[in-house]
Formats: C-alpha cells, sequence, structure tokens
C-alpha cells in the first residue's frame, strides 16, 4: 500500500504503481508531481518585484532581497515593515481527442510579512532581513475526458489541490566596501497540502469509481548567498546562489473503490489507509543581473539557471523509461526577466511593467488514467511543447508622507503542452492561463 499512496504524490495515480511496481515509472509519475505541486520554478511575490518581472537580483532595495538576492538588503536605508495578499487565477483546459474539458482556479493568500533593521554601524551598512513568504501556490483543480475506443470506454479524471508553499527567510547584508556588498540568508519551507483525485470509469458491462485522498506536509530547507557590486551611482550587477532544496513529504492517504454493473449489482471495498514518506533534491540555482538606477528611471534585467535534471528522488535521479536513452524527465532551464520603473516628476508614483520567459521544466510525459482489473492504469506519453512559459505584468505605486508605500501589480502569461499521434494530430493537450493580483503595503521609520 505505501507503494500505491507515493503515486499519489506522484499525479494521484498511486495504484498504477502498485499494480506496475517498476522504479523507473514511478520517478515519471515522481516528475509530474513536482510540476504539479509548482515547487520548481518559484514565481515568489510582492507588487514592486512582480511588475518588474522578478528582476530583481541587482534592483532589489527591500524586504524582497531576501528572496532575490540578499546582498540587496544593504540598499535599505530605514527600518521597514512590509505585507502583502496574493490573489492567483488559474484557469486549465484538457483536450483528450475527442473530448475537451476546462476548470477555473482562484486563491487568495497572504502574500508576505517581514522587515528589515538596518543595524547601526560607523561605516557602511549591516542591514537585517526576516520574513514569511508566498514562495509558490500549489492550489489546482483539473478534469481530464477521455474515450478510448480500443475498449471501447470512458474515463473521467478529476484532480483537486489545495496548498500555499511559504519560505520563513532570515538573511543579512553587508557592505565589504564602498563598492561590494555581500549577503547570506537562510529558507525553511513549509505546506501542508490537501489532495483528491477521482477516477470515473465507465465501459458496457460496468462504471467504477476510484478515490484517493491524500494529507501532506512539505518540510524543506535551502539557503543562499549573494553578491552586489556598485559601479559608478547608477549602475549595480548583483549575482545570487541559492543551494540545492532538501524537501521531505509525510502524510496519509486513503483509497476508496465502488462500481456498479450495468446488469445490476455493484461492489464497495473497504477503504485503504497508509503512510507517505518521500524525500527530493532540488537542484542549485544561479542568476545574475544588472540595474541602471536614474533619477526617474530603473531599469532591469536578470538571467537564472537551474539544472533541473538533477531533480533527485528517494536518492535517484528522475528519468523516462519511455526514451530509450533514458532521457530525464526534467530538464535544465535558463530563464530571462526583464523589468522598468518610471518614476513621475511631479509625484511620489512610479509605474512599472516587466516580462519573464520561464520555460517549462517538465521535458516531456503526459498521462491520463482509468481502471482495468480492479486497479487505476495510467497512458503514459511523451509530449512535445515548445515548453516556453511567457508572463507579462503591469504595476504602480505610490508614496505617502514618505512612510507609507502602497504598491501593486498584475501578472498574466501561460503555456501549452501537446502530445501527437503517428498521423501528426492532436491526442493530448493541456493549456494553462495564469493571472495574478498582488497588493502590497510598507512602513518606513
Amino acid at each position: 500500500m505505501r507503494k500505491a499512496l507515493r503515486l499519489t504524490l506522484a499525479v494521484a495515480l498511486f495504484a498504477a504503481i502498485a499494480a506496475s511496481p517498476c522504479l523507473v515509472r514511478a520517478q515519471i509519475l515522481a516528475g509530474l508531481a513536482l510540476e504539479r505541486l509548482g515547487v520548481l520554478s518559484l514565481p515568489g511575490t510582492g507588487a514592486r518585484p512582480l511588475a518588474m518581472g522578478g528582476a530583481y537580483t541587482a534592483a532589489g532595495d527591500d524586504v524582497f532581497a531576501l528572496l532575490y538576492n540578499p546582498a540587496g538588503l544593504v540598499e535599505a536605508r530605514s527600518n521597514e515593515i512590509s505585507i502583502s495578499l496574493h490573489q492567483r487565477g488559474d484557469d486549465v483546459t484538457n483536450y483528450y481527442r475527442p473530448l475537451s474539458s476546462a476548470q477555473p482556479n482562484t486563491s487568495t493568500t497572504l502574500g508576505h510579512i517581514a522587515g528589515v533593521y538596518p543595524y547601526p554601524t560607523y561605516r557602511g551598512s549591516l542591514v537585517l532581513g526576516f520574513g514569511v513568504f508566498q514562495a509558490g501556490n500549489s492550489s489546482l483543480e483539473s478534469i481530464k475526458n477521455a474515450y478510448l475506443p480500443g475498449i471501447p470506454a470512458t474515463a473521467e479524471n478529476t484532480y483537486i489541490q489545495t496548498g500555499t508553499l511559504y519560505q520563513y527567510c532570515f538573511g543579512v547584508g553587508v557592505d565589504v566596501s564602498p563598492s561590494v556588498s555581500i549577503g547570506a540568508g537562510i529558507a525553511i519551507w513549509d505546506e501542508s497540502i490537501e489532495i483528491g483525485e477521482e477516477i470515473n470509469y465507465a465501459d458496457a458491462d460496468s462504471q467504477a469509481f476510484w478515490r484517493d485522498d491524500v494529507s501532506l506536509d512539505l518540510d524543506g530547507v535551502s539557503f543562499n548567498v549573494g553578491l552586489l557590486v556598485r559601479f559608478g551611482e547608477a549602475l549595480r550587477a548583483g549575482f545570487s546562489f541559492t543551494s540545492p532544496a532538501w524537501l521531505s513529504f509525510d502524510g496519509v492517504g486513503t483509497t476508496r473503490y465502488t462500481g456498479d454493473y450495468t446488469a445490476g449489482g455493484g461492489w464497495t471495498t473497504d477503504p485503504l489507509t497508509g503512510a507517505i514518506e518521500e524525500d527530493y533534491t532540488l537542484p542549485m540555482k544561479w542568476s545574475g543581473g544588472l540595474a541602471l538606477t536614474l533619477p526617474l528611471l530603473t531599469v532591469g534585467a536578470d538571467v537564472s539557471y537551474a539544472d533541473y535534471s538533477q531533480t533527485k528522488y528517494n536518492g535517484l535521479t528522475i528519468r523516462s523509461e519511455i526514451d530509450p536513452g533514458k532521457r530525464q524527465v526534467l530538464e535544465g532551464v535558463w530563464s530571462f526577466r526583464a523589468g522598468a520603473e518610471a518614476r513621475l516628476p511631479m509625484a511620489p508614483v512610479s509605474v512599472r511593467a516587466g516580462y519573464a520567459y520561464v520555460p517549462l521544466e517538465l521535458s516531456s510525459v503526459e498521462e491520463i488514467a482509468y481502471i482495468a482489473d480492479d486497479s487505476p492504469l495510467s497512458v503514459i506519453a511523451d509530449f512535445e511543447t515548445p515548453r516556453s512559459r511567457r508572463f507579462w505584468s503591469l504595476g504602480v505605486g505610490g508614496v505617502i508622507d514618505r512612510v507609507l508605500s502602497l504598491d501593486a501589480a498584475v501578472v498574466f502569461g501561460g503555456y501549452t503542452k501537446t502530445t501527437s499521434g503517428a498521423d501528426g494530430r492532436t491526442l493530448f493537450s493541456e493549456t494553462r492561463d495564469v493571472v495574478e493580483f498582488v497588493v502590497s503595503g510598507a512602513y518606513r521609520f
């Protein structure tokens, strides 16, 4: 039963592993799980950094430097307390020839609450930072419908997942010279996740219903170090290194199975409950950026790289059994972010815009589950996709009485992944459209 519940974490196709105990197959589904849980390319939070496309490695000068580059904490010149609210909407559309389904998702969470404290020194600057930040959002509802002509039968997969990933961050930034600053921080990862999956399967003889409910706790740790170099008054370069993240999932899952025969009668099995213990290691990440700050304009650009093919699942690299060459299910990703902030000359108001190109880490594989011989089985196939994932952002901010700042941002974008058959026609596809709203406030004293 423990193997079956491991599959819950890997897209809730638990019994597929129990019925086909291939460890590599388990790794494929583990890669899918990480993509669904949203713990890979973490978008972060905060109205100003998100409005600037996340190009904050060199431009950061407030509490959000804890996430992007702790060396940027030295740019904070006064005590600051900051808080934000974050709303995210995901519209997920699945197409499985010839059927399609669409499902909207909306969640509102605490974006962050954090503070910085510049410690008085005789020379340079030393700034302490602390806070709780929403690093990612796991809330997702997805419905897939399929017609299986070879049986023939129909299958409907309903997947519901809720959770918000928070990081408890502590960091420090210090000037080592008039032009160079360094910083370091630690992040404690924490999330409570609820997952429910239903498989509704019907053929000529019967209709079967399989449901799994899972409660998980995610715990983990990572650290980051940063460097900030100033070239005169206007130009800054930032560099950040984030360590591997060591994550553990612990929880419990319950499986229920019922059905009805077309000719009459049916069956109900006793619920099965078991424990879940899984470990993941996410790869290290490198980021670099430039920021040009003029009296009325700030422009930033960042580039980052993370080799997700090095992600470990219970100590093993995640590889695909579909590809004879054992290709990794996850691949390395180069990301690019750019943003600008223009300040109005006659009022303490700023307008912002940004762009982020964050390719999908998942390199292949799509699935749908049905029931055969009283066990869930999954159709797993490579998908072909440009892997491009783009986001655009807009924002505005203002300062009241020099101590209170209010900021708002909207981010929108998405991607599509597809699987083509031998005839070149689309078999499976999933489109996700994302819209995020963030409102932040900060008090400086």
